[in-house]
């Protein structure tokens, strides 16, 4: 059969494989075109005498029991281009001699294709659920935001694969002139520039998470420690009564797990009686006989020295009895006296108290990563100042503790651990896709033979050496096929993109350990300065060290009573500020039976003793943020097309 031969058979659906069978002409072709744009199916469109019947009526394409799938196949010599199509809608120019139809290589399977293939790429550093809406998730079309690659459609097969858009994964054609074969056709060359390149992208991002841990402090030891000097060591001044008790809170996420106060001196008052009778008699008298009582209420255990004592007379009675002799004379016949005096003391109690603290932290931390990345490209602007600018700073993370990202919820910091730097890298992936895309700035159209279109698919490199163009190196990113039917020449056509990047590697540095010596321990286990690290070949990154802007409380370790007090313990004695309360007069200025005046002079004298004792605990539910500016390299961009060439 000559070359350029088109066949056209109709076919079920169930027919995926060409054949020899399938080389036939079920109807007349008098023009087509086969053509395919990156990231989409192949179409196909075909002019064909319009259907009849026996009897000469016009056939309905679509109509009940019409196939409408078909092979279509053009030999070009040494092979055939093949395409598989569904026809997808009602033919053009139904009423003509000849009609117009479409078909498309699309997969009836399409969206099931692309989530099982998306399954397989959803993985790190590319894509990163740490920054995708659980919404999105699903979306197949999500997974190649970090990738600089785009669906393929096989125009056969109907597979669906995706494919890089700088590298093709099948291979290189090369139409370079050394043959007969590699010549192109003088007037079917092009060249056309996009825009024009990136020149860098401005990437900011959020991470967030809910720092969690629970756990206790004793704070015994310190609060006797810091209590001020001059009473028994262990022990503190104050009431029993006021020391805080288990389940009360001790500031935000902080309560009383376990607290003692033990009263050191016991203010109980006992009681003891005596006394004594005394009788006299005088010749020639009755007997006399006077008794005395004593009773003695004090402390049962000995006390401190006191802060202030005094007597005092409470009650003095007396009471005298009188009769009368038989001569009528009147008489002293009895006397009582009863006194009774206080001794009024004023002593410091002193307490052996416990208090452990218990904390449960749910603190919201936010790490904000923020970097700027170039492009190494050439320019195709006079000023190469304007070239263009990208910023991207709407990427925020999922809550990293709920997502189960940050490991442990007890980190202070996420972007410094192995999985942080992942982020940061798909962040980089993310920003490289759309320099190395936009740096396909180049796009060349040519004219080869129709024997090597056999060779040709999107998922393929061109190699073109052409006079006019010099040399060039590109993805293809369409071609097509064209059939006139008025003169019977079949025009072929393909269009690679090309980057204009200056080529080279980025190149990675060990950097200097600021601890012990690399062999001691390796990135894992310490900090380096100068460090580069390599995303791929084409640019690196300096991995952050871990910095958190927070109070320095450590979850993964062990915590002191010093890793989390905030304002130190300050014990005040006397009245507060605003107390108007002043120094009481001394007692010698109130009547020794004025018990109300005593009374007072005791309260306002107890106020100067006034015990105050106040200290801060680090909040467990306080916010922090800490801002992390990367260190990145410049994207070294293969050389498509030498723009500053001779």
């Amino acid at each position: 059969m000559p070359a350029g031969l088109p066949y056209f058979a109709w076919i079920d659906a169930s027919e995926t494989t060409f054949g020899p069978e399938h080389m036939r002409w079920d109807e007349a072709v008098f023009s087509f075109t086969l053509s395919q744009e990156e990231g989409d199916p192949a179409s196909l469109t075909a002019v064909v005498r319009r259907p009849v019947n026996v009897a000469g009526d016009a056939i309905g394409l679509l109509g009940p029991g019409r196939k409408i799938w078909a092979w279509f196949a053009l030999d070009c010599g040494p092979g055939l281009v093949k395409f598989r199509g569904r026809l997808v809608g009602i033919p053009t120019s139904i009423f003509e001699e000849l009609v117009t139809l479409e078909f498309v290589a699309r997969p009836v399977d399409v969206v099931a294709q692309k989530e099982a293939l998306a399954n397989t790429l959803r993985v790190l550093p590319y894509y990163d659920e740490a920054v995708i809406d659980p919404q999105r998730r699903n979306d197949p079309d999500v997974v190649l935001e970090g990738y600089t690659a785009i669906w393929h459609y096989d125009r056969e097969t109907h597979v669906v694969t995706v494919s890089d858009e700088i590298l093709g994964e099948d291979g290189l054609v090369e139409f370079d002139g050394a043959s007969e074969d590699g010549k192109v056709l003088y007037d079917g060359l092009g060249l056309t520039l996009s825009s024009g390149p990136l020149a860098r992208v401005d990437v900011s991002a959020e991470y967030t998470w809910t720092q969690q841990a629970r756990g206790s402090v004793d704070l015994t030891d310190y609060l006797v420690s810091q209590w001020p000097a001059g009473w028994t060591p262990g022990t503190i001044i104050f009431s029993a009564s006021d020391w805080p008790k288990r389940g009360a809170g001790l500031g935000d996420g902080w309560e009383v797990v376990d607290a003692s106060a033990e009263d050191q001196y016991s203010f109980e008052v006992s009681s003891r009686s005596g006394g004594s009778t005394n009788t006299v008699k005088y010749a020639g008298e009755e007997a006399h006989t006077t008794t005395f009582t004593e009773t003695v209420s004090g402390l049962s255990t000995p006390s401190p020295i006191p802060v202030a004592s005094f007597l005092g007379v409470i009650s003095d009675e007396i009471k005298v009895g009188y009769a009368e002799d038989g001569d009528g004379n009147r008489y002293q016949s009895s006397y009582s006296r009863n006194v009774s005096r206080g001794s009024t003391l004023i002593v410091q109690q002193e307490i052996k108290a416990t208090l452990v603290a218990g904390y449960e932290a749910a603190r919201q931390c936010t790490e904000r990563v923020s970097f700027s990345l170039f492009a190494d490209v050439q320019p195709i602007l006079t000023d190469p100042e304007d070239g263009e600018a990208m910023r991207i700073d709407d990427i925020r993370s999922v809550n990293l503790t709920e997502g189960g990202m940050i490991g442990d919820p007890r980190r202070r910091s996420y972007i410094a651990t192995e999985r942080g730097n992942q982020s940061l890298e798909h962040l980089i992936a993310y920003a490289r896709a759309h320099l190395m895309k936009r740096a396909r700035a180049v796009q060349i159209a040519f004219a080869p033979k129709l024997s090597r279109m056999v060779e040709v698919s999107l998922r393929k490199n061109v190699f073109l050496v052409e006079p006019r163009v010099g040399e060039a190196l590109g993805k293809i990113v369409g071609y097509s096929i064209t059939l006139d039917g008025s003169d019977g020449r079949v025009n072929c056509e393909v269009r690679i993109g090309c980057t204009i990047g200056r080529g080279g590697s980025a190149v990675a540095s060990g950097g200097e350990p600021l601890y012990c010596s690399i062999d001691y321990a390796g990135p894992d286990y310490q900090q380096f300065t100068g460090r580069t690290v390599l995303f791929d070949a084409s640019v690196g990154y300096a991995p952050p060290d871990a910095q958190p802007n927070d109070d320095g409380i450590n979850f993964l370790g062990p915590i002191a009573v010093g890793d989390v007090i905030e304002v130190p313990l300050v014990v005040t004695v006397g009245p507060d500020e605003d107390d108007p309360t002043g120094q009481p007069p001394w007692p010698d200025s109130i009547t020794e039976t004025d018990a109300e005046a005593r009374a007072e002079w005791i309260k306002q004298f107890m106020n100067q003793f006034k015990i105050k004792a106040t200290f801060k605990l680090k909040s467990m539910t306080r916010d922090f943020s800490t801002d992390y500016e990367i260190e990145v390299t410049d994207v070294q961009i293969p050389v498509g097309i030498d723009l500053e060439a001779a």
